[in-house]
Order: C-alpha cells, then structure tokens, then sequence
C-alpha cells in the first residue's frame, strides 16, 4: 500500500496513520459505525508497526472518532441524536468565541478575507462539481471547509480552542457521514460562508454567530434540531 497516494498534513509515523485511517472512516466507507477496527490488519497493509498503529488508534479515540475497549479491541465510534446535538452546540460555543477574539482585536485584514474568499470559491466549485460523485467529493468539500474555519481558528491564535475545534470538526464530520446528510445540503452550506466572511468583514459579530450557527446546522441537515 502506498501510503503517499493521500495528502498528509502531518509529520510523524503516527500521525500519518492516524490520518489514512481517519480518511477511511470518514470518507472512503472502508469502516462504519461499531465496526471492528484491527491493528493487525492496518499493520499489515500500511507495513508499520503495531505499536505505530496502536498509537495511532489513541490520537483517533482522543478526537472521538473511535472507542478503545480494554480486551475487546478498538471500534468505530457510533453518535446518537443526543451525541449530536452535543457536538453541535459545543462547535458553535468555540468558534463563536474564535469570532469575537478575531473582531475585539481586529485581527483580519484584507489580505485574510481576500484568501478567506478564495476559499470559499473553491468550496462552491467542489459542491457544483458534476465530476465527482459520492464520497470523493464529500472529502474534497470537506478539505475546504476545515481550510476556511481552519485558517479562521490558527489566525485568532487561540491554541487550546483551536485544539477543540479541530477534534470536534472530525467527531462532526463522522456524524454527518454516519447520517448521510452531507452531501445533500453540500451547496447551500458552501455559499453560507460568504454570509459568514461578509458579517465578519463588517464587524457584526452577532450576524457572523448566527450565520454560523446557521451554516453548521445547515450542514447538518437539522435547522430545528437546537
């Protein structure tokens, strides 16, 4: 198996196992919630260690993406509506907060909104795309959206939030899958984020908290849920 066919962000042996397992929860359908991961198989197909692929596991149970269960074995983490509506309100609290760091200290500038806005293009391009089917372009919509709240979250310099944030996207994105709604709401949750980038342009910080709350519930396919 060659491992660099995926674009791994990170640098360590670990890491980047944890990330190629992640992919295949997320968004390649390799795994489904409650399945059977095991460390032997990965092993074997990525030619690590065990022990790599074990620590890899950890780092995964940590962002919630998998349950380790003491002498049974590790499983993909499953969500219930409950879990979700946690996870929801609990990304909303953080990256709420991440927007009124980012506006109390005028920490945008031109420059931020011009890449902002060019992401946002992309993502928009991504959900229209007639090319890609399915999963592929779940994945591909999905690289952008973390790109855009990503850079919003590094530029507020907020280190343990961004951590939170990071490790919830991903607890929300195997929800999503889990659920099947992606996909369907892909466009309209992609062209929100001009709304987002255009109230944070303005400094209206209550109008980017709702446009984001909007967005992620959007994205989820569950306006009234909260």
């Amino acid at each position: 198996m060659e491992m660099d066919r995926v674009a791994f962000e990170k640098d360590t042996l670990s890491e980047r196992v944890a990330d190629y397992i992640r992919r295949q929860i997320l968004y390649m359908d390799t795994f489904r919630d409650g399945d059977h991961i095991l460390e032997t198989d990965i092993a074997e197909k990525l030619d690590v260690s065990r022990a790599t692929v074990r620590e890899a596991l950890k780092d995964l149970e940590t962002q919630g993406i998998v349950e380790i269960i003491p002498r049974k074995g590790t499983y993909v983490a499953a969500f219930d509506h409950k879990d979700m509506i946690e996870i929801l309100e609990l990304r909303c609290m953080c990256e709420a907060y991440i927007f009124e760091t980012l506006l109390a200290e005028n920490m945008l500038d031109d420059q931020d909104f011009a890449v902002l806005e060019k992401i946002i293009d992309e993502m928009v391009q991504v959900s229209r795309s007639s090319g890609e089917k399915g999963l592929s372009r779940s994945m591909a919509f999905s690289a952008k959206d973390l790109e855009f709240h990503g850079y919003l979250w590094k530029k507020s310099g907020r280190r343990w939030f961004c951590k939170v944030l990071s490790d919830n996207y991903y607890r929300l994105r195997l929800a999503m899958m889990q659920d099947l709604m992606l996909e369907s709401n892909m466009e309209q949750s992609a062209v929100m984020h001009y709304d987002i980038l255009g109230a944070l342009k303005a400094g209206n910080l209550s109008d980017a908290k709702a446009y984001l709350r909007k967005h992620i519930l959007t994205l989820h396919g569950s306006e009234a849920m909260i």
